[in-house]
């Protein structure tokens, strides 16, 4: 090899790996409350079900989705529609986190965070005497 090509070689083992980075959103979400559970709606199109993760941990719920990739007429474009979708939550004190429920349909996911009993309001019996 000439002293080019190992210039060269030199160079590439000190340069960075390239890694295809993509832009990363928060997806609009809705929260709605009632006496049974909290209902996280977000959307998240272009997401297909293998492509969504939902994780609870230590009171943090994240919600990380990979948007399809465009199809590569105008890499410009397809480029600007490649991304991901990122948000996270504090979850309050008395969710049962065993009992909660993700779907997704037409890059809409639903969360149903149940309340435990012990947040649920009750009725207490009065009696008399």
């Amino acid at each position: 090899m000439n002293n080019e090509n190992v210039n060269l070689a030199r160079n590439q083992e000190r340069m960075p790996e390239r890694v295809q980075q993509r832009a990363t959103v928060q997806p609009v979400v809705d929260v709605y409350e009632n006496e049974d559970e909290l209902l996280l709606v977000a959307d998240v199109p272009g997401a297909g079900q293998d492509d969504v993760s939902v994780h609870l941990d230590n009171g943090q719920l994240t919600i990380e989705a990979r948007r399809a990739d465009e199809p590569a007429g105008n890499p410009l474009i397809a480029e600007s529609r490649s991304y991901d979708y990122f948000r996270a939550f504090t979850v309050p004190h008395g969710i049962d986190a065993s009992k909660i429920q993700a779907q997704l349909v037409t890059g809409v996911l639903r969360l149903h965070l149940p309340k435990s009993d012990a947040l649920k309001p009750r009725r207490i019996e009065v009696k008399a005497g």
